[in-house]
């Protein structure tokens, strides 16, 4: 009966609604707000409660930025009932065996992007024309391009590739990086 009431007040607004049926992988408010068009402070304020309620959890607390936030079993429970109420399919998604922690590092703006647009064996320089071509709103130098690939180089995201009769290295995803990519493409799409 208890969990009744609590389930009535937490989807009582449409963006509480919205916010349940987008999370269908752990995401970051910046990333709900994508999917929802909820303003991204709206979404914040929302997770917070939603952790204080016991309806979501913080997978990464200790992050300073790219706070991922992930169903509980009672917020799933929630969404499911959400779901049968709009009757929209339900589908329990399941944690893969992924660094959590990680991907939250990762979905930080510029690595998340690197990542993305890491499409096949690349210079960092052909990365920028790509992003210049596709993300024009985005602010990002080769050089600082150059930084996000050794970083996602020291954490095993991409490997280097040397091709014949070619000066320089390529980067290129591996298994990890390609996991990665998968998820922040899915976190982009909308509801």
């Amino acid at each position: 009966m208890e969990d009744r009431a609590v389930y009535q007040q937490k989807i009582e607004k449409r963006n509480e609604e919205q916010i349940l049926l987008a999370l269908k992988q752990p995401l970051t408010a910046k990333q709900i707000a994508g999917k929802t068009s909820i303003p991204e402070y709206t979404c914040s304020y929302l997770m917070a409660k939603f952790v204080k309620n016991g309806l979501t959890l913080c997978i990464n607390p200790k992050a300073r930025n790219s706070r991922l936030y992930w169903l509980t079993k009672l917020g799933r429970k929630y969404r499911k009932n959400l779901c049968n109420k709009s009757k929209l399919s339900y589908i329990e998604y399941d944690l893969e065996s992924i660094d959590w922690h990680l991907y939250g590092w990762v979905c930080f703006n510029h690595r998340s992007m690197v990542i993305k647009f890491l499409t096949e064996a690349m210079q960092p320089s052909k990365v920028k024309r790509i992003l210049r071509l596709r993300k024009s709103n985005i602010r990002i130098s080769a050089n600082n391009i150059r930084d996000v690939i050794r970083l996602l180089l020291s954490k095993g995201i991409v490997r280097p590739v040397k091709v014949k009769k070619k000066a320089h290295l390529r980067y290129e995803l591996t298994e990890l990086g390609i996991k990665f990519r998968q998820l922040l493409i899915q976190a982009e799409q909308r509801l």
